[in-house]
């Protein structure tokens, strides 16, 4: 049995409103941990110091766990357990356990049942991960209970470790991203001349950032990408983006409609494109459990296990050595139809493992969505990742879609980030449009969803998915329109944020005996140091977490200077 050991606390509001939420207490009551429809006692099986509870011969669908809480109309609240289910329900081997909260209106008696998420595919005797978060209804309340139940009333539960905080409004935001975003984006860089050196007059320092080390990026038409027609297009991705993923042509369904005939070269010419650019590029995907192709849904058993192995090796073994990395199995925690028809309920590790063994150099990705434009599976998509770890899977990241909606709570995607951030992982913003905003909102709701992914400090990239409104599958979230790319307000928004607030360039005048400080984005850099205006020499560097220090060498005469060397330290 693989024990996860995570026991991090929560970072919401900071005041837990759980009574007994370690569970340490044996003696439940209805004063905090009850049973409706069920029977609840205390076992030593627990995931967090001695005792936890069982919840077992539950009557009815709506057998539970239970406490009565103490929540404000129209807050938010985040909720996290841990859960170990004892038994499927007969004639199944998978198991989804919710979390919810159910309110009482004062006046009518009505009860609203708010949902926290879910964790779908639970293994039994495996500690998961449940929760999530959810605003209360704004209507005056008489009685509050969270509850935790599996979906089948035959399944027997023990769950320890919970927690309950109020999720806060980001009051003070963007000033408090822009404080993370230099404590965390941004390195100390010294440039000083050598005590040795000649001392001309009229010397500066250009210091000029050439390539983040954030990965701003975006979806592309792999077909477009190539076409002499489509110019404006690929000139604002080379001009705004240092990484790309293909947006549907690595996709099983696309590249292998009809059996054993694979389509290579649509792809292939695309990332040839952008690597010829420099531009890093995602694989999306090798699987995806809803949409595989229709000879595909026609096998089982052995039949199909031997399909993907040959998918694997076909299009993994392929792109070797381009991609960074892969999506191994898209959306695995909303469907699961792939793992039905192999009878397999580990196909998923299995398939990270034998990509691996293929390419043991890209890194490999989980990648959904519901996580922080909705809460449905915030928290199943941290447990999947922690689950993964302690399996030894060889799981690099986190990939989140991001496909959010009007009206955009930050605080709630905030708490959502940090909520999957506990597993420990580098988080990637995979697919991120921005819909239901009104034409005149659009770039600032672009500027403040970027500014908090870019501010959150286990974020390392963010893709948009897609942005030509002729060639994207979610048109109004576009950055540029119409027949040649026409940038509009919300692409001369991301372009200011990317190319100017969020980009390092610097010109210092410099003589001996003064250091130039400059605090710079993290990333690849070229220095150049000039004599009245002229270039003398270029140097290319790296600034980086630890930071850099530049010495300059200068040899010949006060009026014509030469850079003999630049150490870098």
């Amino acid at each position: 049995m693989w024990i996860i050991c995570l026991l991090i606390p929560a970072v919401w509001g900071g005041t837990e409103l759980l009574k007994n939420a370690d569970f340490e207490n044996p003696h439940f009551s209805s004063t905090d941990w009850y049973a409706m429809a069920g029977t609840i006692s205390a076992t030593s099986d627990a995931y967090h110091g001695h005792t936890a509870a069982k919840i077992s011969k539950r009557y009815h669908d709506y057998g539970s766990l239970n406490q009565f809480v103490t929540v404000k109309k129209g807050h938010r609240y985040f909720f996290w357990a841990y859960v170990k289910i004892l038994n499927y329900a007969s004639g199944t081997d998978k198991e989804t356990v919710s979390a919810g909260i159910a309110v009482k209106e004062r006046s009518s008696g009505k009860t609203h049942y708010l949902g926290f998420g879910s964790t779908p595919y639970i293994q039994t005797n495996q500690w998961h991960i449940i929760g999530g978060d959810t605003e209360i209804t704004n209507v005056d309340i008489s009685e509050a209970r969270v509850y935790i139940r599996p979906s089948d009333q035959s399944v027997d539960f023990i769950v320890d470790y919970a927690s309950l905080q109020e999720v806060y409004p980001l009051s003070g935001f963007p000033g408090d991203a822009n404080k993370r975003i230099d404590s965390v984006r941004k390195g100390d860089l010294t440039i000083r001349l050598d005590d040795h050196s000649v001392e001309p007059s009229g010397l500066t320092v250009e210091v000029q950032e050439m390539t983040g080390l954030f990965a701003f990026g975006s979806a592309v038409n792999a077909g477009a990408f190539v076409d002499p027609r489509f110019k404006g297009y690929q000139d604002y991705f080379y001009k705004n983006f240092n990484w790309a993923v293909i947006e549907n042509d690595l996709k099983w369904t696309n590249m292998e409609p009809q059996r054993g005939h694979i389509d290579y070269n649509t792809a292939m010419n695309a990332i040839d494109a952008l690597l010829h650019h420099g531009i890093k590029v995602r694989g999306h995907n090798i699987f995806w459990e809803s949409n595989s192709p229709a000879w595909v849904n026609h096998l089982s058993g052995q039949a199909l296990r031997q399909a993907m192995e040959k998918r694997m090796n076909d299009v993994v073994g392929h792109y070797k050595g381009k991609l960074q990395h892969w999506d191994v199995d898209n959306e695995a925690l909303s469907g699961d139809t792939l793992v039905r028809h192999s009878g397999d309920r580990n196909l998923t590790m299995w398939m990270f493992r034998e990509v691996h063994k293929i390419d043991p150099n890209v890194k490999l990705f989980l990648n959904d969505h519901e996580i922080v434009n909705y809460n449905k599976h915030t928290v199943a998509l941290e447990d999947q990742a922690v689950y993964y770890k302690a399996a030894g899977v060889p799981l690099s990241g986190i990939g989140i879609q991001s496909h959010v909606r009007h009206p955009i709570d930050l605080a709630a995607i905030w708490a959502r980030l940090d909520e999957v951030a506990r597993a420990g992982l580098p988080i990637w913003i995979t697919e991120m449009t921005i819909e239901g905003v009104p034409e005149k909102d659009k770039p600032q709701m672009f500027d403040d969803l970027l500014r908090l992914y870019f501010s959150h400090h286990a974020v390392q990239g963010v893709l948009l998915w897609g942005f030509w409104s002729q060639r994207m599958s979610r048109p109004e979230s576009a950055l540029c329109t119409g027949s040649d790319c026409t940038v509009n307000d919300s692409g001369r928004r991301v372009s200011h944020l990317v190319q100017t607030e969020w980009k390092t360039h610097e010109t210092h005048s410099i003589m001996k005996g003064q250091t130039v400080r400059i605090r710079g984005f993290k990333g690849s850099y070229v220095l150049r140091v000039k004599h009245h205006g002229h270039t003398i020499h270029e140097e290319t560097f790296y600034l980086g977490y630890q930071g850099t220090d530049l010495k300059v060498s200068l040899t010949g005469s006060n009026s014509s200077p030469h850079v003999d060397q630049i150490l870098v330290g």
